[in-house]
């Protein structure tokens, strides 16, 4: 006896450039099968930004201004690829102490964002709660940021040679309260909404991430580790003042899904909170004497040609710099490689198969920036 299937027809959905399920501007073309995506397409550039042709047009001293709007929750992760790929073309050495107030700055940065990101998640998820939690500790860091920078976003802070204002006296003193502070508020995040049911519900076992796409996307950072590949830059490449602190590379074991799932991407963020905290302990304890800049006008300004590349450990995963230097008092070619060109990439991929509702917090979870995607 044969049986008869209700036959459907695919539904063509557009959303966006600006949606309130969309975390970043950017338009989704969807094909859907009732309630399941079957296919989408993706579309970004919204922002006409040209970051790295303004760069080509500037003197060399104003590059690091430029770098710094990158990504604007990741103002240092720019200024600090660009700074090196800078420094390895003029031969400028940095001292150890500029190595590690950087490095501090990295952190730093590394927890603001990911706090940014657990308010993007709950927003998505629809629990206000947490997001008033989260911001209330953010404010911290970026009061470390005014303390240190007189900024609390666009820092402007790194020079070449290493960068522009020695630690502010009480600094050390309140890196160290807000690393016993977050320490404390990471157990109210997992109590109010890590390991809310409703959010369990919304994230585990959704939208599982492959290690064969992430080959094939190229996909780094948190997003990679969370799928069980354990690659983070600061233990393998970027050795500056890394090398003098001990910390883990938080990886996804699928506790209460399936390895790689939007839960694994969120608790691989938490973990990572965790491990910088770790990190700026040890170096604000350790922080070594001496000059906090080289003076490299002259340098600077030699004609000198060479190119170089830099890669550092972002926040959302690798960020790669090339720099081409002719001899001109501009570069020749200013280039950023950055990780949220590849998680665009990937999206047509991930939400293959993913019911529409769940969408907002599938696309959450790759934390975009099109900042950095449209540069």
């Amino acid at each position: 006896m044969s049986q008869n299937y209700l036959r459907t027809d695919l539904t063509t959905w557009e959303i966006g450039p600006y949606h309130g399920a969309l975390p970043v501007p950017m338009r989704l073309k969807l094909q859907l099968d009732g309630e399941v995506i079957a296919h989408a397409e993706v579309e970004t550039g919204f922002l006409h930004r040209g970051l790295e042709k303004a760069c080509e047009l500037h003197p060399w001293k104003s590059l690091v201004s430029y770098a710094d709007h990158l990504d604007p929750e990741g103002a240092v992760f720019g200024e600090i690829v660009l700074t090196n790929a800078v420094e390895e073309i003029f031969g400028i050495p940095v001292p150890e102490r500029a190595q590690c107030i950087r490095v501090i700055l990295c952190e730093l940065t590394r927890i603001s964002s990911h706090l940014a990101y657990i308010v993007r998640m709950a927003k998505m998820a629809g629990s206000e709660t947490i997001i008033h939690y989260v911001l209330r500790d953010r404010e911290r860091v970026l009061d470390l940021f005014e303390l240190l920078t007189g900024a609390r976003f666009s820092i402007n802070f790194l020079r070449y040679g290493g960068v522009r204002f020695d630690v502010t006296e009480g600094f050390i003193e309140r890196v160290l309260e807000l690393c016993e502070l977050i320490r404390i508020r990471i157990k109210e995040y997992n109590d109010v909404f890590t390991y809310n049911h409703s959010f369990i519900k919304r994230s585990a076992n959704i939208a599982p991430l492959s290690k064969e796409l992430i080959r094939h996307c190229g996909i780094t950072g948190p997003n990679a580790r969370a799928s069980g590949v354990c690659f983070d830059l600061r233990k393998t490449y970027y050795g500056k003042a890394y090398d003098r602190v001990e910390f883990e590379v938080p990886v996804g074991v699928g506790a209460l899904g399936v390895v790689g799932d939007v839960h694994d991407r969120f608790i691989v963020r938490l973990k990572e909170v965790s491990q910088s905290i770790e990190i700026l302990k040890q170096l604000v304890e350790t922080i070594p004497s001496g000059e906090y800049c080289n003076l490299v006008d002259n340098k600077i300004s030699r004609a000198i040609r060479g190119e170089a590349v830099s890669r550092v450990e972002s926040s959302r995963g690798l960020l790669s710099c090339y720099v081409l230097a002719d001899g001109k008092d501009t570069p020749a070619r200013v280039q950023f490689t950055t990780s949220s060109m590849f998680n665009v990439k990937l999206i047509p991929y991930l939400i293959s198969g993913v019911r529409i509702e769940d969408l907002p917090v599938v696309l959450a979870s790759l934390d975009l920036s099109v900042a950095e995607a449209d540069k």
